[in-house]
């Protein structure tokens, strides 16, 4: 059955931020609203909701957000409240802290990473911080392959 939706009032949609592949930001970009980046953002990125760096896209930024998902380049000091998702063509480089990562086959992470309880002290100079390894907790597992020929 198909329901008549023409005298129904239209329900708002969620607004997003878009970055399209044509543009580049440099500066500061605050949103509370989720971001999508398709084109290059460098500076800084303080965003409530998620950010998606999509294939192509290249972030070379300090970024704060609630969760992010990288499909693209990201690379600078990131803070991520929530989960951070490599995709398979993601590459992210850099200074990390953030509460849950996910690395699918093939995406790529280097640099420093705090996990966890860590973001409480994301605040600390980086020489106060422990190394990925001793900051990731006992039930996590990470493989680690060579790229070098």
């Amino acid at each position: 059955m198909i329901e008549d939706r023409s005298s129904s009032p239209m329900r708002p949609i969620e607004s997003l931020t878009l970055i399209d592949r044509y543009t580049t930001v440099e500066g500061t970009l605050v949103s509370s609203r989720d971001i999508r980046i398709e084109g290059e953002l460098r500076g800084t990125l303080q965003c409530e909701g998620a950010v998606h760096v999509a294939e192509g896209g290249r972030v070379d930024a300090t970024v704060e957000a609630g969760a992010i998902t990288v499909a693209g380049q990201l690379r600078g000091s990131i803070t991520c409240r929530g989960k951070l998702h490599i995709l398979r063509t993601g590459r992210v480089t850099g200074s990390i802290t953030t509460n849950s990562l996910v690395i699918e086959e093939g995406g790529r992470c280097e640099g420093e990473l705090a996990m966890g309880s860590a973001l409480a002290e994301a605040s600390l100079p980086s020489a106060s911080r422990g190394n990925a390894s001793a900051m990731l907790p006992e039930s996590a597992s990470a493989t680690v392959e060579s790229t070098e020929s």
